[in-house]
């Protein structure tokens, strides 16, 4: 058997799992799971939603930010740092160790140099945008399949904040 007959289908199913397995850091101190990555993702969806993102190029864009703090106020404890939003952005491509359920890729700028950005202008500099599989872009653009996505997202991560979350989510629907 060939690697690329054992390549997973890359269907909603496997979406929802790769939602599920997002590799957060753990804040061993306070003893929480820090949940940037999956609002962050959510902040994608909900602007793909909107029409804000329309091409499969996620842009840190006033809009992302803003979307962002929104679904950080409801889910943190902490006031919002620039890191909150740029660790998030550069890290959910890590996906699991081995290489599986990778779903968000980088597009690094050309003066790029190394290291992790940290802050809002240094992410802008190294990278140039995000982009999803074609695949979960395209589930996402579609209505039903989004809406699952979402479910799949806010029931996993955010159970405490789940009326919240849904209802800011579905005030911003087109």
């Amino acid at each position: 058997m060939s690697s690329e007959d054992e390549q997973e289908v890359k269907d909603l199913e496997y979406y929802c799992r790769c939602i599920r397995e997002i590799k957060v850091y753990t804040n061993t101190k306070l003893g929480v799971k820090c949940r940037n990555q999956p609002a962050l993702l959510l902040s994608v969806i909900h602007l793909i939603a909107k029409g804000k993102i329309a091409e499969n190029k996620i842009i840190i864009t006033e809009d992302l930010i803003n979307v962002f703090k929104k679904y950080w106020s409801v889910s943190s404890d902490t006031s919002f740092k620039g890191s909150d939003l740029a660790l998030p952005f550069f890290h959910l491509k890590n996906g699991k160790k081995n290489g599986q359920y990778k779903f968000w890729h980088l597009q690094y700028s050309s003066e790029y140099d190394g290291g992790r950005p940290q802050t809002i202008p240094k992410l802008r500099h190294d990278i140039d945008y995000a982009y999803l599989d074609e695949e979960m872009f395209q589930l996402i653009v579609n209505h039903d399949y989004r809406q699952k996505i979402v479910d799949q997202l806010i029931t996993f991560w955010f159970a405490k904040e789940q009326e919240i979350f849904e209802s800011i989510f579905e005030f911003y629907q087109p």
